[in-house]
């Protein structure tokens, strides 16, 4: 049987059969074996304070003044019945009334101070986090992002984040308010009457023994409902920026069922959540009260029997209603340190991510040179346990423009990842003018290669800062060259504000030819030693393509060039061939010497490779 036919991928920059692959809406997770002890995170996450720390003191010092002003209430309120119902000091009614209303307003402002402060320490923490995650992002390497679905990321860096600050600007500074008024007001009751101060304690190791079962149960499924939120954004956001593909095969109903699934595992998980939480903190709360229903028991019996006066009793069972308040509360602050540590795991898990590809310790300049691009023994795989490219040898020398071309999943868009180091080989050496690629400051190495590719993406913003992206100083007049290079300037003067225009969302506002000569301007505007055109011209008829294929001729003369191509036209433009099949040079030549000795290249081109009249075109 005759082995079926192989046809000239038209993919697009990294497109390879080899790479792993996912169903539609797969979670991508990290591996929990990577993922610190909570104590650990915590004491991480508590570093974040460190530049807010004389904010954190006057918080807590605030928070203490207004502790302070609470206890003194019930003290006052003793004196008034005590001392002036009684009959015994009737003129001290209107100063001890003067006096809480003047703690009331002390209390206020102190209560306005921490808040503000609170705030202020909760969003910068939240400012400094997010501003450290989107930096970390830019520098680690495509593998991350190839394994990393963009939903995944945007929870970590939105939803995750307001969690850590809620728990670090607010939930720190409760905790501390409720272990001051635990201590001073316990203090307190035991000089009013250590017996019952002792029956009133009796129910917080209970209280504890509590906390500490809530927090072993809770935690794990905290961490999986922050993990489960994520999916949900992650199908979210693929279902919105793929919303034309969506439409276009109609399968709303379908994303929708698998929105809905991921929507229904967060909702159960949640509501796992919220039964344990639910169930710990009502005993919590429940136990305080209990404690004080005995309280009010024993202390009216005492009150009855003269042990205690009327005043004391009623102060006493204030400070026992204020010290009631932070054992109720600390079901609710565990709850938020839980799901403040489930969130510092998933951001530490991308802080702790080191970039596969590291700067070199010393990095040598790239020397002056044409684009001399060599490979030598490349082995390389996105799955290093499945190669791409096999000892492959390529040499390109400075100034020649090279057609690249083979099967699907032959190894050719990813030969030029490795140039510009996108990724490093796990064997072999890619050297550029004659020094290798990871000697050379990535910086350096990336500002020598141009590319652009079938599916060119453009940002929010205006045309010029599209074009100028790589080059944000470019004078105007340099930005229109550019532009009229790529045959790109009198369709952008038509457009309703010409270069100031703002095109939509990764240029979907335009068409696609559009958007690719807007791409090819860009990579012109850098004046790349080496320019890398994957499928450049793909998306735009024969009329604009041959329009951009003579601007092309011109931004190539002189300069390094290697075209992925389908189209013969476009493969014109070379001076030389390169046929590759599975991870190998399996020929190289020009196209008549390819077509006489290469039968792999004979099949290509007859199954679609170029048409007649783009032939003939090329031998004239």
């Amino acid at each position: 049987m005759a082995p079926a036919p192989r046809v000239l991928s038209t993919s697009s920059a990294i497109r390879s059969g080899s790479r792993p692959s996912l169903q539609l809406g797969t979670a991508i997770r990290p591996s929990p074996t990577r993922w610190e002890p909570p104590l650990r995170t915590l004491v991480r996450l508590l570093t974040f304070l460190r530049p807010y720390k004389w904010s954190v003191s006057v918080t807590a010092i605030s928070a203490l003044a207004l502790m302070a002003c609470t206890i003194t209430l019930p003290y006052l309120t003793r004196r008034v019945i005590d001392d002036v119902l009684n009959g015994q000091q009737q003129d001290a009614l209107l100063p001890l009334v003067i006096i809480v209303m003047i703690v009331g307003v002390i209390r206020s402002l102190f209560a306005v101070m921490r808040r503000m402060l609170a705030g202020h320490v909760s969003l910068g923490v939240e400012f400094d986090l997010r501003d450290r995650v989107f930096a970390h992002l830019q520098r680690l390497s495509f593998g991350y992002f190839d394994r990393m679905p963009v939903g995944q990321l945007m929870s970590r860096a939105t939803s995750d984040l307001q969690t850590i600050r809620f728990f670090l600007g607010y939930g720190l500074i409760f905790l501390f308010m409720h272990a001051f008024t635990l201590v001073f007001v316990t203090v307190v009751l035991l000089f009013i009457n250590v017996p019952l101060t002792l029956l009133a304690l009796l129910m917080g190791p209970a209280l504890f023994l509590v906390a500490a079962r809530s927090s072993r149960r809770s935690h794990p499924v905290l961490v999986d409902v922050q993990q489960k939120v994520a999916d949900v954004t992650q199908i979210a956001e693929e279902s919105i920026a793929g919303i034309r593909v969506v439409k276009a095969f109609g399968q709303e109903g379908a994303q929708g069922d698998r929105f809905s699934v991921r929507a229904q595992d967060a909702f159960t998980r949640s509501m796992d959540a919220a039964r344990l939480q639910s169930f710990y903190q009502s005993l919590m709360g429940f136990l305080p009260t209990l404690g004080v229903a005995v309280v009010i028991l024993v202390g009216g019996v005492m009150t009855i029997n003269g042990v205690l006066t009327l005043g004391e009793f009623v102060q006493f069972y204030l400070y026992l209603a204020i010290l009631t308040f932070p054992f109720r509360s600390i079901g609710m602050l565990i709850g938020s340190a839980q799901r403040a540590v489930a969130s510092g795991q998933r951001v530490f898990e991308i802080l702790d991510t080191e970039p596969q590809l590291a700067e070199p310790a010393h990095p040598v300049p790239l020397p002056a040179g044409g684009g001399h691009v060599r490979m030598a023994g490349i082995t390389f795989g996105y799955d290093p346990a499945v190669p791409v490219l096999h000892d492959l040898d390529l040499d390109i020398p400075a100034g020649r423009t090279v057609a690249i071309i083979g099967p699907t999943g032959s190894g050719k868009s990813t030969i030029t990842q490795l140039i510009p180091r996108f990724y490093d080989p796990q064997a072999g050496t890619v050297t550029v003018d004659g020094v290798d690629v990871r000697d050379v400051a990535v910086d350096d190495i990336r500002g020598a290669v141009g590319m652009v590719t079938q599916d060119p993406f453009l940002f929010s913003d205006t045309v010029r800062a599209n074009i100028a992206f790589g080059r944000p100083e470019a004078s105007d007049e340099e930005v229109a060259r550019a532009a009229r290079m790529a045959q790109a300037d009198t369709f952008i003067r038509a457009l309703p504000e010409g270069y100031d225009t703002v095109v939509g969302e990764r240029g979907f506002t335009l068409s696609g030819g559009q958007r690719q000569r807007i791409a090819i301007a860009r990579a012109i505007l850098v004046d790349p030693r080496i320019l890398v055109l994957d499928e450049a011209t793909a998306s735009v008829d024969a009329s604009t393509e041959r329009e951009i294929s003579r601007a092309l001729a011109t931004v190539m003369a002189g300069r390094t060039t290697i075209i992925i191509a389908h189209r013969l036209s476009t493969i014109a433009l070379a001076e030389e061939i390169v046929l590759v099949d599975d991870g190998r040079v399996a020929a190289r030549g020009t196209h008549d010497d390819l077509y006489a000795g290469s039968a792999l290249y004979r099949e290509i081109h007859d199954q679609g490779l170029a048409r007649p009249d783009e032939l003939v075109a090329r031998e004239g």
